[in-house]
């Protein structure tokens, strides 16, 4: 398994104040690739550039095993050619010796906290590059943006589900990392078993219809009830409150509000339309979100679009915060 990783790293200086975090998270998704490489025995090879007013070749394929930490983040550029950087990448990638080969496959990761303002290529311009690789069914790209550019990023051909958009906070910043890490534990599974490129690179549902729900999951509106959490409390004395029945362990689900660093495979995950309150459950959930079936994940909130996420409790201690929902499915 062979697999080429570009990055572009975004050290314009509206980032100076996020660049121990951009630091953190370049070296925490150099980690992820590596892991990943050994649990699949893929050789990767990373490519980096940098855009800070201009285009800086960082890294030039080399083994992500000899890849060494970043210690410091600059943050000295004044614009954001970010669609030249993406280019420059593809320029380094598509000339290796091997890229024509079909055992080999491709993944462009860019992110940013702003938008494209001083590249050479224009957005069409590159929208037809990137069309061209992704038919190929080798090549995936995913990029990490502000809220409101998304639509921006799918006029170029960038797949919904490869888009992430985040809040340009330490928080922020942090859940979008936790969620690029899951992403890329997830996809190098995908390609081990054949998946030569994705177009859901993160786990989420707000691209998802409400017929692919329908059709794929059983309805359960009619067995379950939700109920708001109104202050801080523990799983156990909320359902008995609410129940006035013994609370038994497996029956409750909690609201996706926060990073779950360990959901097991057999918990159950539901999922609950916002528009009409419509409840479903079933094993295709986790194909949904873009999540291995077996073994244990983390998982992180995100924008689900039009759909509230629910993760089956089998503890009696869970804290249950104010704000989110319990769903109980006494059955």
């Amino acid at each position: 398994m062979k697999q080429y990783v570009g990055i572009s790293r975004d050290h314009s200086g509206s980032m100076s104040h996020l660049k121990e975090r951009a630091r953190i998270d370049y070296n925490e998704i150099i980690n992820a690739l590596e892991n990943a490489s050994k649990q699949h025995d893929a050789d990767t090879i990373v490519s980096v550039v940098s855009h800070q007013g201009s285009i800086r070749r960082e890294v030039i394929n080399s083994s992500v095993n000899s890849l060494k930490p970043l210690t410091n983040y600059p943050t000295p550029g004044a614009s954001t050619p970010l669609f030249d950087s993406v280019r420059d990448l593809i320029t380094m990638l598509s000339a290796v010796p091997d890229a024509e080969s079909s055992g080999v496959t491709f993944l462009v990761m860019a992110v940013t906290d702003g938008q494209d303002n001083a590249s050479n290529i224009s957005g069409r311009e590159l929208g037809q590059i990137i069309r061209k690789l992704q038919n190929t069914d080798r090549w995936t790209f995913v990029f990490r943006v502000p809220r409101g550019e998304r639509r921006s990023l799918e006029a170029l051909g960038i797949p919904p589900g490869n888009i992430q958009e985040w809040d340009q906070t330490e928080y922020g910043f942090r859940e979008a990392t936790d969620q690029t890490l899951d992403a890329v534990t997830q996809y190098y599974g995908n390609v081990s078993r054949g998946i030569r490129s994705t177009s859901t690179f993160y786990a989420d549902l707000g691209h998802v219809s409400r017929q692919q729900v329908q059709r794929t999951m059983t309805d359960v509106s009619r067995d379950v009830s939700i109920w708001s959490v109104d202050r801080r409390t523990d799983i156990l004395s909320f359902i008995e409150r609410k129940s006035g029945e013994p609370y038994r362990k497996g029956s409750a689900f909690y609201q996706l509000s926060k990073t779950e660093k360990a959901v097991q495979d057999y918990k159950v995950i539901a999922v609950r339309n916002k528009n009409n309150g419509a409840v479903y459950t079933g094993t295709n959930a986790r194909n949904l979100l873009n999540l291995p079936t077996s073994g244990t994940i983390k998982l992180a909130p995100g924008d689900h679009g039009e759909w509230d996420i629910f993760i089956q409790s089998t503890s009696t201690n869970r804290v249950l915060l104010p704000g989110t929902s319990v769903l109980y499915w006494k059955s």
